[in-house]
């Protein structure tokens, strides 16, 4: 078995048939037939089950699909390496970002960084923390800026800031309010706007205290808080640094008096997986210092 068999059989995989990948491999059909039935002679097992519409894997072929894809990324990532190793660090590094994570990301060592390895440049992929957690697990970034709370399970977690959440709104939601940080029996009566994975959080904060929260909208981006405060729409409950999303916006700020109600922005990669120079280099200048959790 060699790299060429590897990536015709990850192609029959991924288009789901052996026509397909043969035209997207730019091949004879007939011929990636036959690289196929080599495949699993060489073998001596049946990879895959064939006569339906799409191939369906045997639990060898399961197995044989995830350690090609291991396989390649690894020789890849080897030559990469090897042709970087002389010149000092470059390349790429594919990296998630959810939208409240932004202004750490400017914030935490990347000028220094770039200054550091100018031959470094970044793919970056935004979206919200499922789509990122599920692109980290598939090998489609190699790491990823992410707000807590979320699943730790098979990563390595390294907290590179801490900072609480916020209110902000048009200042008559807190009109009648005592100046300063908001009590949480406050807080409940306030119609909140808030990032759903937030909820448990402030769920359990009020909870403790005997009280519910007023919702008035849940959504899946920082930014869209901010945008339905600044319409007036109720009041955001969004990381303290995010709120400097819409410097030109008439909310005001207030701090929250329940010390429970904190996030921490991490820098995270899949537990053993092996890095590309690029990525490595970045984890590790990102990642001098502070605390790091592996689970």
């Amino acid at each position: 078995m060699n790299s060429k068999q590897m990536t015709y059989f990850l192609a029959v995989v991924d288009h789901g048939t052996i026509s397909a990948a043969a035209k997207a491999l730019g091949i004879a059909q007939p011929s990636l037939s036959a690289q196929m039935q080599a495949l699993e002679e060489d073998l001596g097992v049946s990879l895959m089950q064939r006569g339906g519409r799409q191939v369906q894997l045997t639990e060898a072929g399961q197995l044989l699909y995830r350690r090609a894809c291991t396989i390649l990324s690894l020789t890849d990532q080897t030559v990469r390496e090897v042709q970087a190793a002389a010149d000092g660090a470059r390349g790429v590094v594919s990296l998630g970002t959810i939208s409240s994570c932004s202004t750490i990301l400017l914030e935490a060592r990347l000028p220094a960084f770039r200054a550091a390895h100018p031959q470094v440049s970044f793919a970056l992929v935004e979206g919200n923390t499922y789509h990122l957690m599920e692109k980290l697990r598939r090998g489609d970034i190699e790491l990823s800026m992410m707000r807590t709370p979320f699943v730790e399970e098979g990563l390595d977690v390294h907290i590179l800031a801490e900072e609480p959440l916020v209110l902000a709104a048009r200042p008559v939601f807190f009109a009648g309010l005592a100046p300063g940080a908001v009590e949480m029996a406050q807080l409940a009566t306030l119609p909140l706007i808030y990032y759903r994975r937030y909820e448990h959080l402030l769920a359990a904060a009020l909870e403790r205290r005997g009280l519910t929260a007023t919702t008035y909208c849940k959504n899946d981006d920082a930014r869209t808080c901010l945008l339905w405060a600044q319409a007036g729409l109720g009041v955001a409950l969004v990381p303290r640094s995010v709120v400097a999303m819409l410097p030109a916006s008439t909310l005001e700020q207030r701090a929250i008096a329940a010390p429970e109600t904190l996030t921490r922005v991490a820098l995270v990669r899949a537990k053993d997986r092996q890095l590309s120079h690029a990525a490595d280099t970045f984890w590790t200048f990102m990642t001098a210092g502070g605390e790091n959790i592996k689970k």
